[in-house]
């Protein structure tokens, strides 16, 4: 009989222990999920966390917004299933940073879990780094940089700046408010093209449409493409299908918003018109470049990335539109020099990562940012509404420069880690790059998580 109780005991104990593995582990996913990682960076977290802890036999997987974990008890062979619903998802990526340094520490060196969810409670429950105020004007700064990189003059710039403040405000007000996404982004397109009227008032010579531009930009700045690319490519259809679907379904607001409020400017007799050359000199250059520092620093403000990786990103965006630039000069067309310039810069972000202990995802999205297909998508917008049919093309078009974006800088950090690291063995469980987790780039460390 007291054999029996003995192992009784020892079974409940060790249900008691993987249920708080298994919470803290989901804990840690869920919260580097929301603020913008992967599905398979998610899981890979789960799966080397219970490793490292000591259980063996756990199945991980992310359905869009359900998060799955499952584990067999040896003994009892029963099992154990975690779920949770992410409802909310915001690109945070101080956050994001510090709960990866945490996975980082725990794979290395399991503390106790005790210990552990106090850690990422004060990671959670910590000030954000930069506050409202500051992440609004970080939005203003993207579309005033726009405005500029795309030939707007100060007045122009101004307007921009004046408009993606109030598209922020207004949305964030709107989202306060639980309006459906679809809405916050038509209300957000429709503005640019108001803004824009007044400019064309006040300042007929200034080349107003070009402050519709850069509120595109801005908007879609923030849009899931490169997530969504980067889960479908990883093998998460499911998840990386839906992504895509709600990038559809924002850029269509913002479609809807925008050519709305043109054709409401029409019915008035103001004609918004483009006139943006693409083709740079060398005595342009330095404008461009500031230009998209300028979007980057913006950028960085808003979403929130760690201080010590703000100039490793200013650089490497101002990279970024070198090499756009240098493809489109030498005739490689709009998609294959946005595939290139990411490829370049993904590659330059593996080093970074090191260097400033960040993750590569956080500095790639962020100096990605200024080859957002604004100028694209607007140019195909007006012409469709001119019964041109060309403007689909220039909507496809705008539409494959964003995926190349993304698969470009996807296909740098596969080629990085399976070449500089982690271990074959990795590469053979996880079919795609792994970017918001601490993976060590050499063969001889991070053991943890080589036996994945």
């Amino acid at each position: 009989m007291s054999n029996g109780y003995r192992t009784e005991a020892i079974s409940l104990d060790y249900a008691a222990y993987t249920r708080a593995v298994m919470d803290l582990t989901m804990r840690l996913a869920e919260v580097i999920f929301t603020a913008g990682a992967g599905a398979e960076d998610a899981t890979a977290a789960m799966m080397a966390i219970t490793r490292a802890y000591g259980l063996k036999g756990t199945d991980a997987n992310i359905t869009h917004t359900i998060i799955q974990l499952t584990h067999e008890d040896p003994v009892s062979h029963e099992s154990i299933s975690r779920s949770r619903n992410v409802k909310y998802r915001s690109l945070d990526y101080s956050k994001l940073t510090a709960t990866s340094e945490l996975i980082a520490d725990l794979i290395e060196e399991p503390m106790d879990i005790v210990e552990a969810r106090k850690r990422l409670a004060v990671i959670v429950s910590s000030k954000p780094q930069v506050p409202v105020w500051l992440r609004r004007i970080g939005w203003s700064l993207v579309g005033a940089g726009a405005a500029v990189l795309i030939g707007g003059g100060p007045v122009v710039a101004l307007a921009a700046f004046v408009a993606t403040y109030l598209i922020d405000l207004i949305t964030s007000a709107l989202d306060h408010r639980q309006v459906p996404l679809f809405y916050q982004t038509v209300v957000g397109g429709a503005i640019g093209p108001l803004v824009a009227a007044v400019v064309q008032i006040v300042e007929p010579a200034a080349n107003s449409s070009l402050v519709v531009v850069a509120t595109i930009i801005m908007l879609l700045a923030g849009v899931t493409t490169f997530g969504a690319v980067h889960d479908t490519l990883s093998g998460f259809y499911l998840t990386g299908t839906a992504r895509m679907v709600e990038a559809l379904l924002i850029t269509g607001g913002l479609v809807t918003g925008v050519s709305g409020s043109a054709l409401l400017l029409g019915k008035v007799g103001l004609q918004l018109q483009i006139d943006a050359n693409p083709f740079v000199t060398l005595a342009e250059l330095p404008i461009l470049l500031a230009a998209s520092v300028v979007i980057v620093i913006g950028f960085a403000l808003a979403v929130q990335v760690p201080w010590r990786a703000l100039w490793v990103v200013c650089l490497l965006g101002a990279l970024a539109e070198f090499l756009y630039i240098a493809g489109t000069n030498a005739g490689f067309g709009l998609v294959w020099s946005s595939a290139s310039s990411a490829m370049g810069v993904g590659l330059a972000a593996a080093v970074a990562a090191r260097i400033v202990r960040t993750p590569p995802l956080v500095i790639m999205v962020t100096a990605l940012v200024p080859l957002v297909p604004g100028l694209t998508l607007f140019r195909g917008l007006m012409q469709f509404s001119e019964g041109d049919i060309n403007g689909l093309l220039s909507m496809l078009t705008a539409a494959a420069v964003a995926m190349s974006l993304a698969a470009g800088a996807l296909l740098s950090q596969y080629v990085v880690q399976y070449i500089w690291g982690p271990a074959r063995r990795l590469q053979r469980r996880f079919v795609g790059p792994l970017m918001a987790l601490p993976v060590r780039m050499g063969r001889g460390t991070s053991k943890r998580i080589d036996r994945i």
